[in-house]
Formats: C-alpha cells, structure tokens, sequence
C-alpha cells in the first residue's frame, strides 16, 4: 500500500472515529433527557391526579369515565397507594401492574422515588407525595411515543449526517494528501524519466524550507557528489590510459627496432636497459593504483591498529634512503614527547608508510641537495610530522592542484612520476581521520600532516 494511500486511510479513520463519537455522546444526551421529560411528565400527571382525590374535587368514577374517553392508546396509567399499600385509586384495572408495584413499593419507601423501563418501552416512575389526608405513593406508567419518534427522527438525520461528512472527509483527505505528495510524485516522475548518462539531473528544490525541499537538496547534493566521482573517474581512468600508453608505446618500440634490425651486444643491452625502465615505471604505476584502490575501502574493512609515528618514519626513512642512496635525511623533535601518546596514533601501518613514503621522496627529488627534515610536533588533539625540503616554490596556483590524480607540477620536467603520489596520500590522510596542508615560501616546501593522538 502506498504511503498516500495508508495516510488517507488513517486519518479517514480517525476522523469517522472522532465524529462517531461525537454523534453518539449527542444522541445519548438527547435520548436520556427525552426519558427525563417524561418522567417529569408522569410525575405532574399523576400529582395532579393526587390532589384531585385528596380534596375529593372529583370522584374516582369521574376520573375513571375521563380516562377511558382519552384518546390515545399510551396515555399514562396513573396508580395510587396509601402509605401501608392499599389500593386507593387506578385509572384501570390492571393486575400485572399491581404486581410489579408491590415490587416497588419498598424502593419508593426507602428512596422517596423509583424509576423502571419494561421490555416495552413503558417507563413507570413511582413517587412519595404528601395530601391532606396522608401520605401516598404514585405510579404511572406510560409509552412515550412522542420521544421515540424524535428520537427515531434524530438517527436518521445523525446517521445521514455522519454519511455525508464521512464521504466529504474522506475526498478532503484524498485531495489533500494527493497535493501534499505532488512534490514527491513529481520528483520519482523525473528521476524515472532520467537516462543513466544523465549525470546533470537535478530536482526542483522548492522553497528550500520545508522537509520535501530538505530531501530534494539532500538527492541533489548526492547527485553532485555522483558527478563528481563519475567525473574524477573519467579523467583517471583518461590519465591512466596515458600514463601507461607512454611507456608500454617505448616498450614496443624499442622491441620492433630491435627486431627489425640487426643489433650488436651494446646496443641489445642499450634496450634492455631502456625497457626494464619502463617496465618499472609501469610497475610501480601499477602499485600506486592498488594502494589508491585500498585507500579507497571503507575504514571498517581496513585493519587497525595502534604506530608510533617516530618508529614509522625510520622505517620510511630506511625504505626511501635504499631506493635513492644519495638522499638525506634529518629526524627532529620540535617538543620532546611528555609520554607514548604523542608520537602514536591509530591506523594501517601498510597505507601510512605509503603516504609518508610518498611524501619524503617527493621533499628528496624536489630539494636542491637531494635533503629533507622531518619535525615531529603534536597539539591537543593530533599528532604532528612535517616533512620540509629547499628547492623550487610551488606556485600558490598549483598548490591545490598537487592532490589531484595525474596533475605534474610546472617542474615536472627535472623529475620523473606519475602524478599519483600526492593524491594517494591525501586520501590515505583523510582515510585516517587527519589532514594535510601545503606551504611553499622562500623556496621551503612544507607538508604538515595531522594524525589523531590515539587514546588508548
């Protein structure tokens, strides 16, 4: 069932519910006052009768002769006692009726009143009444066939009445709940109507307001976010293809020339030499994008665990100075660490030695003597390592441009990679709940990367 659908359905119900109620506390209200006017009706009716007799202003035969003549088949039947339960008066004689007065009798004793409704319909109200003569006690018994034809009248014009108002309530709450799902039928009608390749597809965001303008800036941010992976998967796979197409293209045809011609020792070696250069810069393009994939799982699915940050670096340090032996590197604590804590956080030990790998190979290459410095420092919350070097400034225009994928920097030329590095690292960063920031001055390169202290 739709949600459109069920909500009409519900508040169809609630309302009926409601006024259903409603219909009943007014037609209880009515139908207990109609039996309390006729009470009070038989009550007169029968006093009058009292007092007539009490002062013997007329005879019981009279009243007899009157009550006979009275048209109507319900007129009330009015029976009188004296205090001890002797018949003194009854409009007609009626045994049954007798009976079911004596017993009452003890009830209008003890009460001053009683009041009783038969399988009939016939309401008896049993009274005290003090004469001149005593005390006596009334009965009268009668069908109010007036009240229950109002009463029959009123069920007919509530029960009407609740068909109606039912019917308008439930097209009110149709009409209502149709327009109020309108944004949202509108907005499954334009992403059904999409094509797969439509990435520019946004929805009307309304007044920006309410909940259904919150959801269709919600989609539409998530849109953008599709966008721009959908983009940045282009322009890699794009890059990629040129970066690999370069050297593989050297491979093939370094190897025709060589078979295409005779070739003296020298020169096979010449190729060999040129070809495993490739090839390596094809490997080593090949495990940047493997570590770019697991820098790309979720944290969750990534092992964990507690790195000193200043036993890393040695490692790093060893890995970069064995690939490049004409490097240096310097090691130094801005703050001497208070305890474990500040020069440890919490990580993959595998995807943190690539990102910093990454980063002082990067200071080696780019630096005038081939050096680099690394500070360790930490704050509050984050463990701190700065890895700085002196060579070329990076223009403040490319450094944002550094972290993309594939992006060579205007002194690309003096160095060999493949614009993967930075980028890498950055995710891997961020992977880590840490970040990273680029200063370039007076031919210092600075890159501060900020790791959360691990409280253990």
């Amino acid at each position: 069932m739709k949600i459109q659908t069920k909500l009409s359905f519900i508040f169809s119900i609630i309302f009926g519910a409601i006024l259903l109620l409603f219909i009943l506390v007014v037609y209880h209200y009515y139908s207990q006052k109609s039996k309390d006017d006729y009470f009070e009706r038989l009550h007169i009716r029968a006093a009058i009768k009292v007092d007539l007799i009490d002062g013997e202003t007329i005879s019981p035969d009279i009243l007899h002769l009157l009550y006979q003549n009275t048209p109507g088949e319900y007129e009330p039947l009015v029976t009188i006692y004296d205090k001890s339960g002797k018949l003194i008066y009854q409009d007609k004689q009626d045994a049954l009726e007798q009976n079911k007065h004596f017993l009452q009798l003890n009830q209008v004793k003890k009460n001053g009143f009683s009041k009783l409704f038969d399988e009939k319909g016939r309401q008896t109200y049993g009274f005290k009444i003090e004469g001149l003569k005593g005390e006596y006690i009334v009965f009268a018994t009668g069908c109010d066939t007036h009240g229950f034809s109002r009463l029959a009248n009123l069920r007919l014009i509530l029960l009407t009445a609740y068909l109606i108002t039912m019917i308008f309530i439930i097209i009110t709450v149709k009409l209502f709940a149709r327009q109020a799902f309108l944004p949202i039928a509108k907005m499954i009608h334009k992403v059904k109507s999409s094509k797969p390749a439509d990435l520019g597809l946004r929805l009307d965001e309304g007044n920006q307001k309410d909940e259904l303008a919150m959801l269709a800036i919600t989609f539409n941010r998530m849109l953008d976010q599709i966008e721009d992976a959908f983009t940045e998967q282009k322009r890699l796979v794009f890059n990629l293809s040129h970066e690999l197409r370069t050297p593989l293209a050297a491979i093939i045809t370094e190897l025709e020339l060589c078979q295409q011609k005779e070739c003296s020792t020298q020169d096979y070696q010449k190729v060999i030499s040129k070809t495993l250069k490739d090839a390596h810069r094809v490997t080593k393009l090949s495990n940047s994008l493997l570590d770019l994939a697991r820098a790309s799982y979720d944290v969750s699915a990534i092992s964990m665990q507690k790195i000193r940050l200043d036993e890393l670096m040695l490692e790093v340090c060893t890995k970069v100075q064995k690939a490049s032996p004409g490097v240096s590197i310097h090691l130094l604590f801005d703050n001497e660490p208070q305890s474990e804590k500040y020069i440890s956080t919490f990580g993959n030990n595998y995807l943190l030695e690539v990102a910093f790998t990454n980063l002082m190979d990067n200071a080696c290459k780019y630096s005038f003597d081939q050096t680099c410095t690394i500070h360790f420092d930490y704050d509050e919350l984050y463990c701190i390592v700065t890895i700085n070097n002196k060579g070329l400034e990076i223009p403040q225009q490319e450094q944002d441009a550094v972290f993309f994928p594939f992006y060579r920097g205007s002194n690309k030329q003096s160095v060999e990679g493949n614009g993967i590095g930075l980028y890498l690292t950055q995710k891997i960063i961020a992977l880590h709940h840490g970040q990273i920031e680029l200063t370039s001055l007076n031919q210092i390169t600075s890159f501060k990367t900020k790791l959360p202290m691990f409280e253990g």
